[in-house]
C-alpha cells in the first residue's frame, strides 16, 4: 500500500513541474549603468568700465563771412574777435568768402566732416542755402534755452529773408538801413520822395552816384528794388508778387521804364568804393546808399565830412541784413560752443556798441538802452522802419542780378 502512494505523490510532482515549465517566462530584470557626469560651472566675473570722460569743448572755431564789407571786416578783426577770445576763450578764425563758395564747400561735406562752423550771412545768401536745402541748424524757436538773446530779435526776421522761409535757421546779428547821402554844400535842398528825386533828375545830372546792378555789392540790386516798388509794389503783404504776374502790368512796365531814364542821369559807378571817389572829388553829389558804411567813411577820410543823411518817404531800401547760422554737417561738439558765441552777439553790451560804433542798427529789439546820443546822430529805428522796403521779392532781385545790366543801363 505504501509503494502505490508514493508513485501517486511522485506523478503529482511531476505533473506541477510540467505546468510550471509551460508558463510564461519571468520577465528580464532592467541592468542600470551608472555615469558620472562632471558639471562646471561658468563663473561670470563683473569688472567695473568706467566711461571715457567726453572730450573737452572745442576753444576754436572757424567763421565764413559772406556779408560784411571792409568797415566791418575791421569790426569782425578788431572788435569782435578779441571780445570773443576775451569773455568765452573761443578762438575765431576768421575767414572772408563768397556765398557761392562757401555753398559749393558745404555741398561736399559729409555728415559731421563740415570745418566752418559758423556763417555770417546776407538775406539773400540765407535764403539761396534754404533753396539749396544745404542743411542748417534750427535755432528759432528750438534753441532758445541755449541762446536766450535770440527772443530780443524781431520774430517775422527770424521766419523769412527775401521772402524764403528760413525754418528758424538765422539768428538776426544787425539791421543794415540805406538813406539818401548827400553833400551839403552841393546838394541845399534833397528830394523827399523817390518820386520827386526822379522828377528833378535833371538838376543832378551827372551826379546822381548810382551802382551798377551787376555790382557785388548789394546795393546794386536794392536800389532798382527800392525805386521800383515807389512806383510799382513788388509785394502784397510782404509776400511776393511773382514775376511773370509784376511784367504783365502796365504800371510795372512804367516803372521800369522810369528807373531806366532816371539811371540815364546818373553817374554810374562799379562798385561803392568808386562812387565814393567819385563824391571825395567833387564830381557825385547825391545818392542812396547805407547809412553805416557812409557814416564810417566820413570818420575814416573817405567820404567829404560835408556828407548829409535823409530819409525817402516813399520807401528806402533795407540793406544787408546780417545773419548768424550754423551748418548742420559739423562736428556734434562745435555746435554749442558756436550757440554761446552767437549768444553773446546778440547780448546788449555787443549789439549797443554795434549802433555806436558802426552806426549800425541792432539786430534785437533795445532801443530803448541805446544811448540818447546815438539818436542825436541818427534816426530812431521805429522812425526808419516806416519807410523801411525789404527785398522779399528774390524773383525780381534775382532778375536784378542777371538781367538789370543789359535791361537797364543805357
Amino acid at each position: 500500500m505504501r509503494k502505490p502512494l508514493f508513485l501517486i505523490v511522485v506523478s503529482l510532482l511531476l505533473v506541477a513541474a510540467m505546468l510550471l515549465s509551460c508558463g510564461p517566462a519571468p520577465a528580464p530584470q532592467p541592468v542600470i549603468q551608472k555615469e558620472t557626469v562632471v558639471q562646471k560651472e561658468t563663473v561670470v566675473q563683473v569688472k567695473e568700465v568706467t566711461p571715457a570722460p567726453p572730450p573737452p569743448a572745442p576753444t576754436e572755431i572757424t567763421v565764413v563771412d559772406t556779408n560784411s564789407g571792409a568797415n566791418f571786416q575791421l569790426y569782425w578783426q578788431s572788435r569782435i574777435i578779441p571780445a570773443v577770445q576775451e569773455q568765452l576763450g573761443v578762438k575765431i578764425n576768421y575767414v572772408v568768402s563768397k556765398a557761392a563758395e562757401a555753398s559749393e564747400r558745404m555741398k561736399a561735406w559729409e555728415a559731421g566732416k563740415g570745418d566752418v562752423h559758423m556763417l555770417f550771412l546776407k538775406p539773400d545768401d540765407l535764403a539761396s542755402l534754404m533753396k539749396s536745402e544745404i542743411p542748417l541748424v534750427k535755432l528759432w524757436p528750438d534753441q532758445q534755452a541755449a541762446i536766450p538773446n535770440l527772443a530780443k530779435c524781431p520774430e517775422d526776421y527770424l521766419k523769412t529773408a527775401q521772402g524764403v522761409d528760413t525754418k528758424g535757421t538765422g539768428a538776426l546779428y544787425w539791421r543794415s538801413q540805406y538813406t539818401l547821402i548827400y553833400d551839403t554844400t552841393k546838394v541845399t535842398n534833397p528830394p523827399k520822395s523817390w518820386a520827386e528825386f526822379y522828377e528833378r533828375r535833371a538838376e543832378w545830372k551827372g551826379h546822381i552816384g548810382w551802382v551798377r546792378p551787376d555790382s557785388k555789392s548789394g546795393a546794386g540790386r536794392g536800389l532798382p528794388y527800392a525805386f521800383v516798388n515807389a512806383f510799382c509794389p513788388l509785394t502784397v503783404n510782404d509776400k511776393p508778387i511773382p514775376l511773370a504776374d509784376l511784367q504783365a502790368k502796365a504800371e510795372y512796365q512804367g516803372a521800369i521804364a522810369k528807373l531806366k531814364d532816371f539811371i540815364a542821369y546818373t553817374r554810374l559807378a562799379n562798385e561803392p568804393t568808386n562812387m565814393f571817389e567819385d563824391f571825395n572829388a567833387g564830381d557825385t553829389w547825391i545818392s542812396v546808399y547805407a547809412m553805416d558804411y557812409s557814416l564810417w567813411s566820413v570818420s575814416q577820410g573817405t567820404m567829404p565830412p560835408t556828407i548829409a543823411a535823409a530819409s525817402l518817404s516813399d520807401g528806402l531800401p533795407a540793406g544787408s541784413d546780417g545773419y548768424l547760422a550754423i551748418p548742420a554737417n559739423i562736428p556734434e561738439e562745435y555746435k554749442p560752443v558756436v550757440m554761446k558765441v552767437i549768444n553773446y552777439l546778440l547780448s546788449d553790451d555787443q549789439q549797443i556798441r554795434l549802433v555806436t560804433e558802426m552806426w549800425q542798427y541792432t539786430g534785437t529789439d533795445i532801443e530803448t538802452v541805446v544811448p540818447d546820443v546815438v539818436w542825436r546822430k541818427i534816426p530812431k529805428w521805429a522812425e526808419v522802419e516806416k519807410v523801411r522796403v525789404r527785398q522779399s521779392n528774390k524773383e525780381f532781385t534775382d532778375w536784378v542780378k542777371t538781367s538789370g545790366a543789359e535791361a537797364l543801363l543805357p
